[in-house]
């Protein structure tokens, strides 16, 4: 008697489920879009030309990477961009010190720091920010604090970066 049940069982499952795929509705789905091919997004840095921030004479006692703070100047102009996010990179040597990101400079004591809207930032790394708020870039000199220094270390240096915004 169990056997006939189990039997009777199945079969009904059975129908039940040929009888679902017998009412199976199909509807075909049409998608429309319009393609808009916009002109190329163009960004200029500075009007196009080289900057350069001087930090003149500098007294190496208070050369802590916050002293001789110097705005380095950043003017955005930009046309047809898809978004207003953008990413900004200071790409150069780092120190051969440990500077926490600082750029190498001509003088292999000394480096250089950045900040961003006043937050201390390394170089090589993406920066994100908004085309509608350009972000304050500053830079400091900082020297190599583990180190000893002789008269022969004074003089001029320099460093070179690159300034680099990606728009996506």
């Amino acid at each position: 008697m169990a056997l006939l049940k189990y039997t009777i069982g199945l079969m009904v499952s059975s129908v039940f489920v040929s009888h679902s795929y017998a009412e199976s509705i199909n509807q075909n789905l049409t998608i429309k879009g319009n393609l808009i091919i916009a002109p190329p997004a163009e960004c200029i840095l500075n009007s196009g030309s080289q900057q350069t921030v001087n930090f003149g004479d500098v007294l190496l006692p208070r050369l802590d990477g916050v002293n001789y703070k110097q705005v380095v100047p950043l003017r955005l102009s930009c046309t047809n961009l898809p978004s207003n996010t953008l990413k900004m990179s200071i790409i150069g040597d780092p120190t051969t010190f440990n500077s926490n990101g600082g750029l190498k400079t001509s003088n292999n004591k000394l480096g250089i720091v950045f900040y961003v809207n006043n937050e201390k930032k390394t170089i090589n790394t993406p920066i994100s920010f908004s085309y509608t708020n350009v972000p304050k870039l500053e830079a400091a000199p900082l020297r190599n604090v583990g180190t000893t220094y002789s008269s022969t270390d004074g003089g001029k240096f320099s460093a070179t970066a690159t300034l680099k915004v990606d728009y996506q």
